[in-house]
């Protein structure tokens, strides 16, 4: 009996220490995890890819490097606790200290910005604000991926260069048979003689070479003398053509 009741004392007593020295692990694995809380250190012209850490650094610094270069005046400054973002100004609603926060923006310049902002009611597009004194394409460059306007708004209209002919070939009108009946054939040129039916161009250059050769036209029936032309057709063209003496 008491053999059984010495076993199960010792039991107890190891199991305690076990506990026991579970407990001090734990406790020493906290307080190291405590103890290791990441400071991160940014320098403006560092890239940020990946965290890289060392258990040889003592002072348990974070380094964070990236593939895009943070900009001097929008990177965190050093000792910046763990989240970093990015900055992004509203260029209509932003007032002069963040405008200070980009890149290049002093205080005159952002004064700059805001009155004329005030001036023309908003920023169209970021692009606009390159028409701000002292903004140009240097600076714009630097700024322009990290401001930006709420529906931006463009042109889209395309000046198109003032031609001559083109607004002539709008603005010219061509006669019809209609609007210059009768036609005069001792005095149409071949461009009116060719409305009329079954006149083409080779019967308004007979036409006008009879009536050179013969001094004009007496009446109206001497079309039957050019070569091409029918009774038939002759009575259909004499519908629409008179008859003046020449001089």
């Amino acid at each position: 009996m008491k053999k059984d009741e010495f076993f199960r004392k010792y039991l107890f007593f190891i199991l305690c220490s076990i506990i026991v020295v579970g407990a001090a692990s734990y406790y020493f694995h906290v307080k190291d995890l405590k103890e290791n809380t990441s400071t991160i250190i940014i320098d403006n012209t560092a890239k940020v890819v990946s965290l890289q850490t060392t258990a040889a650094e003592k002072k348990n610094n974070i380094i964070i490097t990236t593939t895009e270069t943070i900009p001097p005046r929008i990177a965190a400054s050093p000792q910046t606790e763990s989240t970093i973002s990015v900055l992004m100004l509203d260029i209509n609603s932003a007032g002069p200290e963040e405008f200070r926060q980009l890149s290049g923006i002093g205080e005159k310049l952002a004064d700059e910005i805001i009155s004329y902002r005030q001036e023309h009611g908003r920023f169209r597009n970021i692009e606009e604000i390159m028409n701000v004194k002292g903004i140009g394409e240097k600076i714009f460059a630097e700024i322009k991926n990290y401001i930006f306007v709420i529906d931006p708004v463009y042109e889209t209209e395309t000046n198109i260069p003032y031609n001559d002919d083109i607004s002539l070939e709008i603005t010219e009108h061509t006669s019809t048979l209609e609007e210059l009946t009768p036609i005069d054939i001792n005095t149409a040129d071949a461009e009116v003689l060719m409305l009329l039916p079954h006149v083409d161009e080779d019967i308004a250059s007979r036409i006008i070479d009879f009536r050179n050769k013969n001094e004009g036209f007496s009446n109206e029936y001497e079309l039957l003398l050019i070569e091409g032309l029918t009774r038939n057709e002759v009575s259909d063209i004499i519908k629409y053509i008179e008859i003046k003496k020449t001089t």
